[in-house]
């Protein structure tokens, strides 16, 4: 009867031990989640400022490629007009992270 008992007592321990592994493991886990997702939106932001980046780029090549004269003076304004729109959406992306 003893050995019953005892073996009932050892089944209920495990039993306890398992139970709280897994709840431990399961707050581990749901961590992981959330921190897999803030890396993920953290790395869409940083692809999308590369791309606002790699624009920049762009339009300022152009820009050191135009001609000076009368024209030079319409293309930069044209180019100070694009750059101000990506600084507005960089400034957007960055207020929408905090």
């Amino acid at each position: 009867m003893e050995d019953l008992s005892d073996l009932v007592k050892g089944l209920n321990i495990k039993s306890r031990q398992l139970a709280l592994r897994h709840k431990i493991l399961k707050t581990d886990f749901e961590k992981l989640q959330k921190k897999q997702t803030e890396t993920e939106i953290s790395l869409q932001q940083q692809k999308q400022t590369i791309l606002e980046l790699e624009k920049q780029i762009q339009i300022l090549t152009i820009a050191k490629s135009i001609p000076t004269g009368k024209e030079t003076s319409i293309a930069k304004k044209k180019i100070n007009e694009l750059l101000r729109e990506l600084d507005t959406c960089i400034d957007l992306l960055n207020n929408k992270t905090i």
